[in-house]
């Protein structure tokens, strides 16, 4: 029987995300923050006033809900309060007439394909004839890559002559909102900086504990590289000991993705146990006595969260460290606590710390993850039982796979819109291997320092991650290994939720009746999903993406669609990736469709293109380009429905009169800014509808 005495932290961790959620979704605008702090006050004197003078148990009721109404009304200050844009120095509202700033390097820098990248704290806000004032706000910072870029280091103090940009929304369908993900980290704008626009003040003023972490985590990952452990398994052991995923290959990450053993690369509940059991078991000499074991809980204590420190700080390892944390002092109190009891608790932490953490998506993946192992691994893994050892312990890292897989599965449907085939099969030897590679490699960073000793286990630790690698590369290359596009709504996506919470209320109370309405609730999500199907099924239209320097149209049909793009764009799988295939998984497209190039000809079952002229649904599209020469072929205009402009052309609206009927201008993404303003200019001038796909994708 389920009994909320227990688990005081879940009653109070439930309406804090619910304040934090409304807060978010709602606006700041709806309370001013001294009026929100002020009812959260309120409220919370009233529940002490219930607490004193209703003394009849009938009443406690009464406290709850206050206590209820206090916590969501706190959660709504913490979003008030985090919110970078509602401060009175928020570096946006002095920035018409003060745009230089000095700001402080915040994060570490990381070197990428073509730039420096970090995140900037702006300090200071200054204009060519005004004082200097004090700003606060976050900035994505680019660095062109110079001698000087490579200098940065966190802490360092810079001047910029450079404007901050407005981070753009998504411009098409289904594609990933990283103004949101950037918004929710607290970072508002972005600057792109060439070696001129910018100064190094040759001052440095990093936060000392920060500091020394990236110089600790420094010198490990040198000495990883110097005891033997290089190439692509280098990469993969600085991410599972140190949480440092720069040096990760692209083609590694996306084969532990395809296995369904990307946890694996992330420090969390895995790693840091190992870390304590380890230190647990070196520290054994100290449990002689009480005083012994108070000093080696708080050793402990100093240890698991110094590691979760050089290791970033992630939500996961966080959730990690606060549970073990809450075990640790559970056993110098001689009270022993529950297992979700403690997650609510860390994750209620969190939240007051950063509520932003509620919409990260390693946050909810870790702890949905660490729930469903709780609740649902023991009754999965005494649905059978097997007389063997080995067969039995496989079964039961099996169940761990599959609680896990079942938690998560909502989320990494919405999110990602894909499911891996083989997870169970990944993680059977994944998770012992692994558990090698963190033991190995902790004692590895041990006697890195010892000659001979050093690089023999060097050497070993890189076979064994050679052979993880390999292993899930195999993974990776079974039929069926990840399968994509499979696109969730909103609505599928809370009905998966409430139908998991039944399940875990399933579970935990033993009640039939909860398991009906779980597939009650699964009846009305594949309701949904078969409507949007045929919804998409029936579907006719044309997609016109807006990619900077790439042309892409895209014609739906009945389910079918051809589509219209640049040769370059498809060879830039990235940019497919990126900004296409969201929009093919909503329409339930394939990924993989009919591809006419702009200068081939092409007839198909509904669409047909001839030169520079499409026909689509009984609608005419033309194309102009640089070689366009109809005018020159025809004695009358012909009427178009479209017209798209392309690439770099010299705005010419009037040779366009010249040929055309023109129904409605568009103007491609690869136009540059600069042109595409002088093309609407003209456009506008001259009385023709336009619209610039530059500012975002139409549907027709």
């Amino acid at each position: 029987m389920f009994s909320w005495s227990k688990y005081p932290f879940l009653k109070m961790l439930i309406p804090l995300a619910l304040g934090i959620w409304f807060g978010t979704f709602f606006g700041f605008s709806t309370f001013s923050p001294v009026f929100t702090i002020g009812i959260a006050i309120a409220l919370f004197l009233m529940a002490g006033w219930a607490v004193f003078l209703l003394k009849s148990i009938r009443f406690h009721w009464l406290f709850g809900g206050i206590m209820a109404c206090y916590l969501f009304m706190a959660g709504l200050s913490l979003t008030q309060v985090h919110e970078a844009s509602e401060k009175h120095d928020y570096f946006r509202k002095y920035e018409s007439y003060a745009r230089h700033y000095i700001a402080r390097v915040y994060d570490y820098p990381t070197e990428r394909a073509s730039s420096i990248k970090t995140v900037l704290e702006l300090e200071y806000q200054f204009g060519d004839s005004l004082p200097s004032r004090p700003v606060t706000g976050k900035v994505m910072a680019y660095f062109q890559k110079t001698d000087s870029a490579f200098t940065l280091r966190y802490g360092d103090l810079i001047a910029i002559d450079a404007p901050v940009d407005e981070v753009s929304p998504p411009k098409n369908p289904g594609e990933f909102d990283y103004r949101a993900h950037l918004m929710r980290k607290g970072i508002t704008g972005q600057c792109w900086l060439k070696d001129s626009d910018w100064i190094d003040l040759q001052t440095n003023r990093a936060n000392p504990l920060f500091s020394f972490s990236y110089r600790f985590r420094d010198h490990l990952l040198l000495s990883l590289q110097r005891c033997g452990v290089k190439d692509k398994e280098f990469g993969v052991a600085a991410a599972i000991l140190l949480g440092y995923d720069d040096s990760l290959a692209d083609d590694v990450r996306k084969t532990y993705v395809a296995a369904g053993s990307m946890h694996i690369l992330c420090v969390s509940g895995l790693h840091v146990g190992i870390i304590y059991l380890l230190a647990s078991f070196l520290l054994g000499f100290l449990n002689r006595n009480k005083w012994q074991k108070v000093l080696k809980n708080s050793l402990l204590l100093l240890l698991i969260w110094f590691y979760a420190f050089i290791a970033g700080l992630s939500p996961s390892i966080l959730r990690a460290t606060l549970m073990i944390s809450f075990v640790i002092i559970g056993e110098m109190i001689h009270r022993k606590g529950f297992a979700l009891n403690s997650i609510a608790a860390s994750a209620f932490i969190l939240l007051c710390v950063n509520p932003n953490n509620l919409f990260e998506i390693g946050f909810q993946l870790s702890y949905v993850a660490v729930i469903g192992i709780v609740v649902l691994q023991q009754p999965i893994y005494h649905l059978f039982y097997f007389k063997n050892k080995l067969l039995d312990k496989a079964w039961e890292i099996t169940a761990v796979a599959l609680a896990a897989q079942a938690a998560t599965m909502p989320f990494t449907l919405f999110y990602y819109h894909q499911f891996t085939t083989y997870f169970w099969l990944s993680n059977l030897f994944i998770t012992p291997i692994s558990f090698f590679v963190v033991m190995g490699g902790m004692l590895l960073l041990l006697v890195s320092w010892v000659p001979y000793l050093n690089v023999g286990l060097g050497y070993l630790v890189w076979g064994v991650l050679y052979i993880m690698n390999q292993l899930v590369s195999w993974v990776e290359s079974l039929p069926f290994s990840i399968v994509k596009g499979l696109y969730v709504s909103q609505l599928e996506f809370a009905l998966l939720l409430v139908a998991f919470l039944l399940l875990l209320l399933c579970v935990t109370l033993q009640r039939k009746r909860m398991f009906i309405t779980m597939l009650a609730v699964l009846l009305l999500f594949m309701g949904s999903v078969t409507w949007r199907h045929y919804v998409s099924d029936a579907y006719e239209g044309m997609t016109f993406f807006s990619l900077r320097r790439h042309t892409a149209v895209d014609f739906i049909k009945s389910g079918e669609h051809v589509l219209l793009a640049d040769s370059t764009l498809m060879a830039d799988e990235s940019t497919i990736d990126y900004s296409l295939t969201g929009s093919w998984t909503m329409k339930n497209l394939s990924h993989s469709p009919q591809v006419v190039g702009l200068e081939e000809d092409y007839e198909g079952p509904f669409m047909r293109k001839r030169s520079h002229l499409v026909s689509f649904d009984g609608k005419l599209l033309a194309l102009w380009n640089d070689d366009w020469a109809l005018s020159d072929s025809l004695s009358y205009r012909l009427p178009v429905d479209y017209l798209l402009v392309l690439n770099r052309q010299k705005p010419d609206i009037q040779s366009i009169v010249n040929s055309f009927k023109v129904n409605l201008l568009l103007i491609d993404g690869s136009v540059p800014n600069y042109l595409a303003e002088k093309w609407a200019m003209q456009a506008k001038e001259l009385g023709i509808p336009y619209l610039n796909i530059g500012d975002g994708a139409a549907e027709f």
